[in-house]
């Protein structure tokens, strides 16, 4: 058996959604755990970052072309001693 605590707004937010779906809040509960379980245990490999939308840009601005690029490339050490020097985040 499990308890669980749940915040004022949410207790009633489901005890409406088990009223007008005529469940008990056991089985609502019980199948969002199973969903979310499933979920958290399938690979999420082969699924592409969605495409950053770039629509508030112009189509010839200079920026599109470094959108993005900073997901695989170098960290904030690495850039920050390329432009400033080893000794960048020294007192």
């Amino acid at each position: 058996m499990l308890s669980v605590r749940l915040s004022e707004t949410m207790e009633r937010d489901l005890k409406q959604f088990c009223a007008v779906h005529k469940l008990s809040k056991s089985q609502v509960v019980q199948e969002a755990l199973a969903e979310y379980l499933v979920a958290a245990q399938s690979p999420s490999l082969g699924t592409a970052a969605p495409e950053p939308d770039l629509s508030f840009l112009a189509p010839d601005d200079p920026i599109r072309q470094f959108i993005g690029i900073a997901k695989d490339g170098m960290s904030t050490d690495e850039l920050m001693r390329m432009t400033r020097g080893d000794d960048w985040n020294q007192p």
